[in-house]
């Protein structure tokens, strides 16, 4: 009952000209699906576009160097999300000729995959009868069943996967899949919910006990740890220094300012470039706020002179100002660079 209406329902009112819409090619869904995990739709559609314009295949994401998918990348976030494209796409070009798998059993295996994204891919490109459970759809399943603990609980997922299953319908799964996104994302919305243009407010047991502001609850809060790191942005010649990031933690494969021990950045610019000599412009304190701790960045935007193509240090290289905006840098490090020189 719950799936027909639904179906009905999207025919009228739900979103048919999502770009990733345009066909059910298995890789397309898979890169839209993996860059709207953590990012709004409003968002992911002009990166989708210029992913696809820069790696139109699967194959060519596989070939490609990693450089250059950071960099299609930048700006979006959750950089992991784009090393597991790229290994991935190398898997799949490796271990299944380059075709995408079509079994859930292959997909879960693959980086970045995980249940409602399978789930997703099979239903959309391949039509088989799947359940998704992405945050939108956690939120109406809730509010519909009036579950009212947080849905990162264990037993509380437990119980919505058993909903998502039970209510698949036997017939036009992609409506019925495309459905529940659109319902969570236009009307069944975190706040302010448009209940009166539901199709399920009858059934919604949050709407008829008046408890769609407390359902779903939220996750629960917790002060986030505070990490502390010293910066620096070293300008030579309208050019700054930037190191490559191959530690596996925040921000690996990008290009950054180079982070230091020693709070004094001369120490490390004599030791490292070989000058005696350094003119400090300014330093300063931005914060970055991640899932699970927030990074203090204490920087010193500093002025040397030498030759580019002198005291190169492995992994960095010496970026003219002006090609920083397409670079493929962390969004918090973009920002501190415009700041420091008044840029839009």
């Amino acid at each position: 009952m719950i799936a027909k209406v639904l179906i009905q329902w999207h025919t009228k009112h739900g979103r048919k000209n999502l770009p990733w819409q345009k066909n059910f090619d298995p890789y397309h869904i898979w890169v839209s699906e993996i860059m709207l995990q953590q990012t709004q739709v409003a968002t992911v559609i002009e990166y989708y576009q210029n992913f696809l314009k820069k790696f139109p295949t699967i194959l060519s994401l596989a070939n490609a160097d990693i450089d250059e998918v950071m960099q299609s990348w930048s700006g979006l976030g959750y950089y992991r999300r784009a090393r597991n494209l790229h290994d991935t796409a190398v898997m799949i070009r490796d271990s299944f000729k380059g075709q995408f798998p079509n079994r859930y059993e292959d997909l879960i295996k693959l980086p970045g995959i995980g249940r409602s994204t399978a789930g997703a891919i099979l239903a959309f490109s391949f039509n088989k009868k799947y359940p998704i459970l992405d945050g939108n759809v956690k939120r109406v399943f809730s509010r519909l069943y009036g579950i009212e603990g947080w849905s990162g609980l264990t037993l509380v997922e437990k119980k919505l996967w058993g909903i998502a299953q039970e209510l698949l319908p036997d017939k036009s799964i992609r409506i019925y899949t495309q459905a529940l996104m659109d319902l969570g994302a236009t009307i069944c919305k975190k706040n302010n919910p448009e209940c009166p243009q539901c199709p399920l407010i009858k059934q919604c047991l949050a709407f008829n006990k008046k408890l769609t502001h407390l359902i779903p609850a939220s996750k629960p809060k917790k002060d986030l740890p505070i990490m502390d790191t010293n910066i620096l942005l070293i300008e030579n010649a309208k050019t700054i220094l930037l190191t490559k990031r191959t530690e596996k933690k925040v921000w690996q494969g990008l290009w950054s300012l180079p982070e230091v021990d020693s709070t004094d950045p001369r120490v490390w610019v004599k030791k490292n470039l070989y000058i005696h000599q350094s003119q400090i412009i300014t330093q300063g304190t931005k914060t970055a706020t991640f899932s699970h701790y927030k990074l203090r960045m204490h920087f010193t935007h500093l002025n040397v002179q030498i030759k580019n193509d002198m005291n190169q240090i492995k992994n960095t290289i010496w970026m003219p100002l002006e090609e920083i905006e397409g670079a493929a840098l962390p969004s918090p490090i973009k920002v501190l660079i415009k700041q420091c020189y008044k840029l839009k």
